[in-house]
């Protein structure tokens, strides 16, 4: 007898009557793109870290990406990144021409570790050649890392972070989530993720509403914000 690793028939069956009806009711809506369902699901994903906002995109990766952008990363920037993590924790950093910098992880957690990311930092800024500008922590294995000593490093250098918690949604430590440390905490809705979809997804959440307001314009294309719209600034 075989066990799948992953058993995602096992999953819907649960809850097949409530996912049956809600997907009817979307295809009978015809609002197929950020509809209703779309808007409830970032109200609770927020809720649910105790968090004030969040803003759903394609995926995880794009999750990511939409937090670099926001923060108008540019070549020469520097982006601590954990050693052991999936591919796109990394990937999205060359996309905008800035440089990860890798960090060793902690052998009990497989998290980063804060030690070694000082020391990471402290080699960048003496070398001259970037400058650091974020740090992307990774929760694995529904660990959530450091982030009590990460977000003081971060505050010591002037950097933002972020959490990625694609593979942590949900954690919490000392009983708060990545969020209530990080700038931006992000997640993917990957099927084998801890909160997984029907397809891919991703979503950001985060207490800062104009970082909020501004990653929800790039999601869609740069569109006019509240804040735009009140100040007469157009100029994104």
């Amino acid at each position: 007898m075989s066990i799948p690793f992953i058993d995602l028939q096992a999953q819907r069956k649960r809850i097949e009557s409530e996912i049956n009806t809600a997907i009817q009711s979307v295809v009978e809506s015809g609002r197929y793109v950020l509809g209703p369902e779309v808007t409830e699901l970032e109200k609770q994903l927020a809720d649910w870290c105790g968090a004030s906002h969040s803003v759903s995109c394609a995926n995880g990766t794009d999750a990511l990406a939409l937090a670099l952008m926001a923060w108008e990363l540019e070549p020469g920037d520097a982006v601590f990144c954990p050693s052991f993590t999936f591919v796109a924790t990394a990937q999205v950093v060359p996309w905008l021409g800035a440089a990860p910098v890798f960090v060793d992880i902690l052998p009990d957690t497989y998290n980063m570790d804060p030690a070694h990311l000082r020391k990471q930092i402290e080699a960048v800024k003496a070398e001259g050649k970037l400058s650091p500008k974020v740090v992307i922590a990774v929760d694995l294995f529904g660990q959530p890392a450091n982030y009590p000593e990460l977000k003081a490093i971060c505050d010591e250098f002037g950097l933002k972070l972020i959490a990625d918690t694609a593979q942590g949604y949900g954690c919490t430590l000392n009983g708060k989530h990545p969020s209530d440390w990080a700038d931006i905490a992000t997640t993917s809705f990957f099927p084998a993720k801890p909160l997984g979809c029907y397809g891919d997804g991703g979503a950001i959440i985060t207490n800062d509403a104009k970082l909020a307001e501004r990653i929800e314009s790039l999601r869609v294309y740069g569109k006019v914000t509240p804040t735009d719209a009140a100040e007469r600034n157009f100029h994104h």
